[in-house]
């Protein structure tokens, strides 16, 4: 196997770990521990999908008082009703991309795609927690498709936490 698909591979299975954290009901965040998450990666690294679902998690706080997160909720409702979420995700993260491009002109494109895909999902799972489930899926397949291959780069998302405090 080649070692681009291992590291592809890595980063899908790290992603889904960490959106699952990211995602888990408020009363089980204060009783998460890694050791309770099945592990089927290599055990020779940090990565640690709680620490960095909490670190994704305060990055997005900056974006939920953005008043775009009701008219792009809407429009995924409608989307889950069609069964074409991951579309109305993607298309709901450029929205808020777009909109915060300017005042963040210093931060590296991934990230920003980072923190409005996570602010999205977290603002869904409050807004509208029948779709939590469809959007967990459409998080994770957006975060592994946009930004997987520079998370790959970065080392890991253990190593994207870091580079997102720079």
């Amino acid at each position: 196997m080649a070692r681009v698909d291992l590291d592809v591979k890595y980063i899908k299975w790290q992603t889904s770990l960490v959106i699952k954290c990211l995602l888990d009901d408020d009363d089980k965040v204060g009783n998460r521990e890694f050791s309770s998450l099945e592990h089927d990666g290599p055990s020779d690294d940090q990565f640690d999908p709680v620490l960095v679902a909490d670190k994704l998690r305060t990055i997005a706080d900056a974006m939920t008082e953005d008043p775009r997160l009701q008219v792009v909720l809407k429009e995924l409702k409608q989307a889950a009703a069609q069964e074409v979420v991951d579309q109305a995700f993607s298309k709901g993260v450029e929205t808020l991309c777009q909109a915060h491009a300017s005042k963040g002109a210093e931060v590296a494109p991934e990230m920003q795609l980072i923190k409005a895909s996570v602010a999205f999902g977290l603002y869904v799972k409050k807004s509208a927690p029948e779709l939590k489930a469809q959007v967990q899926s459409a998080l994770t397949n957006f975060l592994t498709r946009r930004v997987g291959s520079w998370v790959a780069q970065q080392g890991g998302w253990d190593k994207v936490q870091d580079a997102s405090s720079k």
